[in-house]
């Protein structure tokens, strides 16, 4: 099967990227591991939001799909499953590969994993039977698919991991009738896909993404449109229509006070021959208050240009919370940081688990004596998403932590020097 990416304006033009066969061996992973970021001033000196990176190679087969004349739809049968194979680890908590009909809607399907230390198996299977006659599209995240240690898809191979769209797959497939014909072609000669948002908030200073979310901040994220190619019912990727996309559709709201910051602007690239495609910018009217939680919310009622709608109006179609850092980028205004980290989450990835703190934490603090389990050799890495850091530690004999307990200790600190509280959890349960 193949699938077409493409990219258009709203004077329907479209540029054709890549055709690709489902069975050729296209994606490749790589991530950034253990960025070096030192304080901002008056904690500045020597700080970088560069990191340092690596790019570990994956594989992506499958053999259930084809464009047209696809799978059955018996629920449980293996005509109607989705098998994919991936080299490596991938972290069986990725929610990244679904099952949509051509309305947006997602098709639930039970996923079996098997893991191996240098292949991973997916196997999709329908929760019910899926209708015939009828397309569904099969969507791979660049952004939500990724191996133990954090590493995200990067198909179009540009070094740049979890790109909105770039990174992403599609695959239109069709289901075969009821008695396993083939049955009657429609073709589709009317688009009834809904706009998306990519899954990822970024942050900009002067049009540059920053780790930190200082309290200067742009807010970025992606909203884009799959449409059909109608000469071979290929899936393209559009820009929205501009005129639903406004500063009504956006929300930035303090979590504890519930006070919703003003928006300055709101700006859209919808051409496609323009870097960054797709990328809305949201810029506040003022800074954000220092060390502060808050939510951006994307509102329904953003359309494409067949009228199909993300959403019903006023319906939250997107949420994503973050956590500001204490200056604001040129150091000019800082709140004293006295608050010490703390410990919000703790996940079981199989052989690893995850811990996530309220704020960035010094990439120096994170050793094997400060986040470790006693009876279990491992490495870790970590990540900072959205003002916050995600620790890691993987067990190096690929065991599973069930039954064992793991510690976070006050070594563990902020840029300011603030240390954590001791934490402790105790894996009782396999993964979920």
């Amino acid at each position: 099967m193949r699938m077409l990416l493409g990219l258009r304006n709203k004077k329907q033009q479209i540029t054709r990227i890549a055709q690709i066969n489902f069975l050729f061996y296209f994606a490749l992973f790589s991530f950034f591991s253990c960025a070096k970021i030192a304080p901002p001033s008056p904690l500045r000196e020597g700080y970088s939001e560069t990191g340092e990176m690596i790019v570990p190679a994956i594989l992506i087969t499958g053999t259930a799909v084809e464009n047209r004349d696809s799978v059955g739809v018996q629920k449980y049968d293996k005509t109607s499953w989705i098998n994919l194979k991936f080299k490596g680890e991938i972290d069986t908590t990725s929610r990244g590969v679904k099952v949509f009909n051509i309305g947006g809607e997602e098709v639930p399907y039970v996923r079996e994993w098997n893991v191996s230390s240098d292949r991973t198996e997916l196997i999709l299977k329908p929760e019910e039977r899926l209708n015939y006659n009828t397309v569904y599209m099969l969507k791979i995240s660049g952004i939500e698919v990724y191996k133990l240690k954090g590493e995200y898809l990067d198909v179009n191979r540009n070094g740049v991991v979890g790109e909105a769209v770039d990174d992403d797959v599609v695959f239109p497939f069709f289901t075969f009738k009821n008695d396993n014909s083939k049955g009657s072609w429609q073709g589709i000669t009317v688009d009834k896909i809904p706009p998306f948002v990519a899954p990822s908030l970024k942050f900009l200073i002067n049009g540059k993404k920053t780790d930190y979310v200082w309290t200067d901040v742009d807010l970025s994220l992606n909203i884009y449109d799959y449409t059909w190619e109608m000469a071979d019912t290929s899936i393209i990727i559009a820009a929205v229509d501009t005129i639903t996309l406004d500063k009504s559709k956006f929300k930035i709201v303090e979590e504890k006070s519930k006070k919703e910051v003003d928006i300055k602007d709101v700006d859209y690239i919808g051409n496609p021959d323009t870097a960054n495609f797709g990328r809305v910018l949201i810029e506040p009217a003022f800074n954000l208050e220092p060390e502060r939680f808050y939510i951006l919310r994307v509102l329904g009622g953003i359309s494409d240009l067949y009228g199909n709608k993300l959403g019903s109006v006023d319906s939250v179609v997107f949420e994503k919370k973050f956590k500001t850092f204490s200056c604001n980028y040129d150091s000019t205004q800082c709140a004293p940081d006295t608050t010490a980290p703390v410990v919000l989450s703790w996940r079981n990835l199989g052989p690893s688990f995850e811990v996530s703190f309220s704020e960035l934490i010094n990439s120096k603090s994170i050793t094997d004596s400060s986040v470790y389990i006693p009876d279990a050799e491992g490495e870790l890495s970590f990540r900072n998403d959205c003002g916050q850091t995600f620790v890691r530690y993987t067990t190096l004999r690929r065991q599973s932590i069930v039954g064992h307990t793991a510690f976070v200790t006050e070594k563990i600190s902020d840029f300011a020097g603030n240390k954590v509280k001791e934490a402790s959890f105790y894996f009782e349960r396999e993964i979920d």
